[in-house]
């Protein structure tokens, strides 16, 4: 298990390495061309013409993406997918364990019968006679 781990751990940094330079060479690629914009909430920005405070706009955009994905998003998979499920498993067992409950309580006379047929019914386990031992001739039993 500890070799699928460490090779699942290698494919997955080799991956985020290639979509790392991917996104630098698309980058550059995207850049190169000036009639290219990013068009945010109808605005157009043309890519070359970024300055520092688009930058960092874009850097605080991408942290906050980054928070949502890795802090929001699940924390709201498991408050409202995993708890609501968890709830419904625990009525079901619930009761379930009622049903057997009373199962149990309505059928404890036929199991009692039925215990009590079976120890009736049952062989008695015979015990195994002693090994036969062949003594030496000449030799006298010793008392056991």
């Amino acid at each position: 298990m500890k070799s699928f781990l460490k090779w699942f751990l290698a494919l997955s940094l080799i991956l985020a390495v290639a979509a790392a330079v991917g996104g630098v060479l698309l980058w550059q690629e995207i850049s190169s061309h000036p009639e290219v914009s990013i068009s945010i909430n109808g605005e157009d920005i043309p890519v070359h013409a970024l300055s520092a405070a688009h930058w960092g706009s874009l850097l605080f955009a991408a942290g906050i993406t980054l928070f949502v994905l890795a802090v929001v998003l699940p924390l709201t998979l498991l408050l409202g997918v995993a708890l609501p499920l968890m709830f419904v498993a625990g009525v079901v067992a619930l009761v379930l364990a009622v049903v057997a409950g009373v199962g149990a309580l309505v059928g404890s006379p036929l199991i009692l019968l039925v215990l009590l047929l079976w120890w009736l019914m049952r062989r008695k386990p015979v015990a195994a006679a002693a090994p036969y031992k062949p003594q030496a001739p000449g030799a006298t039993a010793a008392p056991q």
